[in-house]
């Protein structure tokens, strides 16, 4: 009883760490998609100047492939898009940014973060 008791704290921290770790490599891969997801639809559907229904379903695209994160708004995930030329294609900028927020307040490191990700699409002819 006694060691347990010595042990237990220290594995229960632990425990917290990995569901925390676990929960912030689990938005980077959600948002890492999602900015997938968004620059793929805007490459498909869209001329290089997007116009307001292009740029609501986009972000409606990469929503949906954020469903399963917690802290979901209609802020949060943010996204942005942005276009432009590099050696005579279009291309397609798509950035999700979400706030992420420790379950656990951790001395020494920050209770909230941005997980951010852009990924450029060339659009399609």
């Amino acid at each position: 009883m006694v060691e347990f008791a010595l042990t237990a704290p220290f594995l229960i921290i632990l425990m917290l760490g990995v569901i925390d770790f676990g929960r912030v490599y689990f938005a980077y891969v959600s948002v890492t998609n999602s900015a997938r997801t968004g620059a793929d639809y805007a490459a498909a559907n869209c001329d290089p100047s997007c116009d307001e229904d292009d740029l609501a379903a986009i972000r409606d695209a990469v929503v949906l492939e954020t469903t399963q994160l917690l802290n979901t708004s209609s802020t949060n995930p943010d996204v942005s898009v942005s276009t432009g030329v590099s050696l005579g294609s279009d291309f397609i900028d798509v950035t999700v940014s979400y706030a992420f927020t420790t379950i656990f307040p951790w001395p020494g490191l920050p209770d909230s973060m941005n997980v951010e990700r852009t990924v450029t699409a060339r659009v399609r002819e």
